[in-house]
């Protein structure tokens, strides 16, 4: 067995570790995007390293585009195995890799009215919607805890690893020449005090674990803090300063997290008397795959519904979905 790395590698996306077994058998953990190198990231994300009709498996671990925004690329190139995740990973990839698709479609749109105009050749998009769309038949979601066999000699399982839902660790049972190596993927790693999703799980021991880093020398603050510090915010700039709070937050996750957080200050009582937009669609496409997955909640969140069935709704919340809608808020004049 081999394994190369072909991306996230002394670089923080671009997901994709491939395992070569001495059947030739051919097995890719993630298959993502490289993201925010602007000289290297269009040929980054052209250049596989390997032949992707050569490749009988993927496994993917989260549904974040640095870990799943190639596959369509991938199956448009020639693969044709399947695509194993747990089902809200299943989910939440469509709806991402569409949103990616579409800002591509866009991207090339722009970029190629400026090469026209400089007679120069037109490029493509990476892949588009239809591309995004052309993968789902491929995925083949396996719930957590469960062990599944793909072929003779090589099984898997996922734990829950807290990053977003349905994120897991990858768990391998590779056997060769009647030996068995146990291999260990964390994905991406969550907290251990995520107001939503359930504490990284612990796992059974592996001869080789592949673990992301990215926040191994730091130390995040208390939640605790986080809500008093949103709520001070939230009092200084709406209320003192009768101004408008905007905060930009990542579509899956941080925008959920802070709903629940205002969600839990409105059921207190403590949360001032204005109106929240959340004005992205894709935030809102996330929001509802995230309810949907409710045996992905923490017990924390668990007993906070049996008082509030709909944490991610709220008196004066206002999810945005159309264009004209969005454009309305620049003449809000509260």
């Amino acid at each position: 067995m081999t394994i190369s790395f072909h991306g996230a590698a002394r670089m923080v996306t671009g997901s994709k570790h491939l395992i070569e077994m001495a059947d030739g058998t051919k097995l890719l953990l993630d298959c993502g995007l490289f993201q925010g190198y602007p000289k290297e990231t269009d040929t980054l994300n052209r250049q596989w390293g390997f032949k992707p009709e050569e490749i009988d498996y993927l496994i993917l671990s989260h549904a974040h585009i640095d870990h799943c925004g190639l596959i369509p690329r991938f199956v448009k190139e020639g693969f044709k195995g399947k695509i194993y995740c747990t089902p809200p990973t299943f989910d939440l990839a469509k709806i991402l890799m569409l949103d990616a698709a579409h800002i591509q479609e866009w991207d090339v749109k722009y970029v190629n009215k400026r090469l026209r105009a400089r007679h120069e050749p037109e490029v493509d998009p990476l892949y588009t919607t239809d591309d995004a769309r052309n993968t789902f038949d491929y995925f083949y979601p396996v719930p957590y805890h469960e062990w599944h066999k793909i072929k003779e000699g090589i099984e898997f399982s996922f734990t829950d690893v807290g990053h977003i839902i349905g994120s897991a660790s990858v768990h391998l049972r590779l056997t060769e020449n009647g030996k068995e190596t146990r291999l260990t993927f964390s994905g991406d790693v969550g907290r251990y005090d995520d107001d939503i999703l359930n504490t990284p799980e612990v796992f059974e021991q592996a001869d080789y674990v592949l673990i992301e880093s990215t926040y191994g020398d730091s130390l995040h603050e208390n939640t605790g803090l986080t809500t008093n510090k949103l709520m001070q915010v939230i009092t200084d700039t709406c209320l003192t300063k009768k101004g408008k709070l905007i905060i930009p937050a990542f579509s899956v996750g941080r925008t959920q997290e802070l709903v629940y957080l205002m969600n839990k200050l409105q059921t207190n009582n403590q949360l001032p008397p204005v109106d929240v937009f959340v004005d992205s669609p894709l935030s809102v496409e996330a929001t509802e795959v995230i309810r949907d997955h409710v045996e992905c909640y923490n017990k924390s969140m668990q007993e906070y519904m049996k008082r509030d069935p709909e944490p991610f709704a709220f008196k004066r919340l206002h999810y945005i979905t159309e264009v004209e809608d969005s454009k309305k808020l620049n003449d809000h004049k509260e």
